[in-house]
């Protein structure tokens, strides 16, 4: 029966298409046959099917498509884009939880002294504030095929943290403009190869390796050694890259490639990794007399005029010293010059006095030291307890300031020995090898620097008056001048750190501290 209502069926079904021309046939014929097929229950699950696979592909087309044209504005490849717009699995970690997560916590901050698992759970390419001036950001930069190389020197940094450092220079510098990061890893930071070919960096990242631990200068004048910038840029370790960094920093060096540039700073948390603004951009530093330390003062007059004389008034403001910024310099001045001194002591994390010496060699041996407002670099905040001990700090700045104190401050050392007076009983080291180099190229004396560069560093005549302060409670210390605190009684030294220290960071009479 059920063939014979199907044959009745067909067969008006003909019938009814005869009586139609040939097109209008064939539609009706084509419609009859899917209202048949749909009621087809397999038919219908592979329609279904069909339409999922066509939905995901046009899904995968545009998702092409937005990569496609990312890569055509930053010159990286797909893959570069696919990663760090996700988090590493690697950083992820499930399962822990109350106790024994808060005590890997504090394991970690012991260690690393910047909350790891904090810092593993932020993206690798996450946004910061720009808090440059206003004028930074409105100003049209020229355009230039200067290079810049990174040098990263590894110390006691998690893999995430240095990672961010990695891909914050890559996503907020211009692929034309960024020649290459040399990370220098040496013994007992982390080793990041594995993290950089998991992430295909390679093109751009070059892993220095070290068995041994050195100084950061000697690391640093290692590193520089792999770079292939114009510019080489020194940043810590724990830093993030700020938007609109490099276009000040490649004009500054455009205009002048014998410079020594010291960059803006921002402080990240190293807790909550939070960003706040830190150095203010109108300050400049002078040196103090132990010759590790410096003092900020505000631009000068002098300084600020003749600043105000280019448009939009970001002419890099003329800088003494710098401090323990992120700066840069250019590369081949900077290996003629010979470097930073190699006998300088300290780590990544501690490092007193390098930069300042530096500063006075730069500017002597005819070269510019300036600041750079408009270039900005944030540093992560370490937490917890330096890895030097006060006595052993207090060494290595004693040591590093006779380098610098001897070099170029002979004329002078009746304020080296008042500001530390420890360094009358102990002979400095030399570096033959540097003063040759000063010796070469004629550079000028430190009494050219303090009259001609450092002009507002009140010290000698220029004081109103000088002095000490002294406790009425006996012999406890109202200031440790600059030292760990370890002067007291019966400690020889104790009388002279008290007596008659200028003071270079003021012209007005000493007044207690509070507390």
């Amino acid at each position: 029966m059920n063939e014979l209502r199907q044959r009745s069926v067909a067969e008006e079904d003909l019938e009814e298409l005869c009586e139609k021309d040939s097109f209008t046939a064939v539609k009706a014929l084509l419609r009859k046959v899917i209202e048949k097929k749909y009621n087809n229950v397999h038919f219908r699950r592979r329609a279904g099917l069909y339409l999922c696979l066509l939905v995901l592909l046009s899904v995968y087309f545009l998702h092409s498509l937005v990569v496609a044209l990312q890569c055509q504005d930053t010159g990286l490849t797909s893959a570069f884009v696919e990663t760090i717009d996700h988090q590493p699995v690697y950083f992820l970690e499930a399962g822990k939880r109350g106790v024994e997560k808060s005590r890997e916590r504090d394991l970690y901050l012991k260690k690393f002294r910047v909350d790891k698992m904090r810092s593993d759970s932020l993206p690798m390419n996450r946004q910061l504030a720009d808090y440059r001036p206003e004028v930074c950001k409105v100003k049209p930069y020229k355009i230039t095929q200067l290079t810049i190389s990174v040098v990263i020197v590894l110390d006691i940094a998690p893999p995430s943290v240095v990672l961010r450092a990695i891909f914050s220079t890559i996503r907020r510098t211009n692929p034309e403009n960024l020649a290459n990061i040399v990370v220098y890893a040496q013994k007992g930071s982390v080793d990041m190869k594995d993290y950089v070919y998991a992430h295909q960096l390679s093109h751009l990242v070059r892993i220095v390796t070290s068995p041994v631990k050195k100084t950061l200068s000697s690391a640093r004048n290692e590193a520089a050694t792999y770079a292939k910038g114009d510019i080489l840029v020194f940043i810590p370790e724990a830093s993030e890259i700020l938007p609109g960094w490099a276009e000040p920093l490649l004009e500054a060096f455009l205009d002048n490639p014998s410079l020594l540039a010291g960059l803006s700073m921002d402080e990240v948390n190293g807790e909550t990794f939070t960003q706040v603004e830190h150095v203010p951009w109108h300050l400049i530093s002078l040196p103090r007399w132990d010759f590790v330390t410096t003092v900020s003062i505000e631009i000068p007059e002098h300084e600020q005029k003749r600043r105000q004389l280019l448009p939009y008034q970001t002419l890099p403001p003329l800088d003494p010293v710098l401090q323990f910024l992120p700066w840069a310099a250019g590369r081949e001045h900077f290996l003629e010059m010979g470097g930073l001194d190699e006998g300088m002591l300290g780590t990544a994390s501690e490092v007193p006095g390098d930069i300042l010496e530096l500063s006075i060699r730069w500017w002597a041996c005819h070269g510019e030291v300036v600041y750079l407002p408009c270039s900005k670099v944030a540093f992560v905040s370490l937490l917890g307890t330096p890895p030097l001990s006060g006595h052993i700090k207090a060494e290595i700045q004693l040591k590093n300031s006779q380098r610098t104190a001897t070099r170029w401050g002979s004329q002078y050392m009746e304020y080296y020995h008042k500001a530390v007076p420890k360094s009358k009983y102990q002979s400095a080291s030399h570096s033959t090898k540097i003063e040759q180099m000063i010796s070469s190229l004629s550079c000028q004396s430190f009494h050219w620097f303090i009259t001609n560069i450092a002009v507002d560093w009140n010290y000698g005549d220029k004081l109103r008056r000088q002095g000490a302060i002294k406790s009425t409670q006996g012999d406890a210390c109202v200031d440790t001048m600059g030292h760990d605190g370890r002067y007291s009684r019966g400690d020889p030294s104790f009388t002279n750190v008290t007596e008659g220290t200028p003071n270079a960071g003021s012209t007005s009479p000493a007044t207690p501290r509070s507390g």
